[in-house]
């Protein structure tokens, strides 16, 4: 039988979560009051403190969902079935979709842990997608579409670059300049791994790892 206490509270909490999402990019955080929050999920405010202690908690959720939603999109069986030179394009183009569909909180998106246990998750969550593009990359060289190179290195690089494009781009731009950034990071990373160099002679092209022996 399906467990329907576990999938209520799931429901509720999710409903929090969406109700908060919503107060918080059209009022703003510093506004929205969790009776607001309850009332739009249409749940009690005791209800809501039974899964969150404060309002920061209910945000920081949030946040780390959006992470959630990115790694989703990285570790997609769609990409697995396209051709090595189309992937950079596939996730990246999905990547700021998810960002503009959230365009409204991304201004959010980057907060400060106000304990331990939140820097824990927040690093936890950033890590979920730097793993995802890890094990693509482990699953690519495993079918030889990829050549042997650190795939720990590279993944934690990347995340790094498109997490600080996604927060220039949409926090601070609003995604006034979203083909420019996209385009950028898209071309920088095929470029990586697949060439052609910037450098004259072509001498970084044994460095990318798509063109390692």
């Amino acid at each position: 039988m399906p467990d329907t206490t576990r999938d209520d509270a799931r429901d509720k909490r999710q409903a929090i979560l969406s109700a908060a999402r919503e107060l918080f990019a059209t009022r703003g955080y510093e506004e929205t009051t969790i009776a607001e929050i309850a009332r739009a999920a249409g749940v009690a405010v005791g209800t809501v403190y039974l899964y969150f202690q404060s309002k920061h908690d209910i945000l920081l959720d949030v946040c780390l969902t959006l992470n959630e939603e990115v790694a989703l999109a990285i570790r997609s069986p769609a990409n697995l079935e396209l051709p090595i030179q189309q992937v950079p394009r596939a996730i990246i183009e999905a990547t700021f979709r998810i960002s503009r569909a959230n365009l409204r909180f991304m201004g959010y998106f980057q907060i400060e842990a106000q304990s331990p246990a939140e820097l824990r998750r927040m690093r936890d969550s950033k890590r979920q997608i730097a793993d995802s593009i890890e094990a693509f990359f482990q699953l690519a060289i495993s079918q030889g579409r990829l050549p042997p190179f650190d795939t720990a290195v590279y993944a934690e690089l990347l995340n790094d670059l498109v997490s600080a494009t996604l927060q220039q781009c949409f926090a601070i731009e609003r995604g006034e300049r979203e083909a420019f950034y996209r385009e950028g990071v898209i071309e920088f990373i095929e470029r990586l791994f697949f060439g052609p160099p910037l450098a004259i002679g072509g001498s970084s092209r044994s460095e990318s790892p798509a063109n390692r022996e």
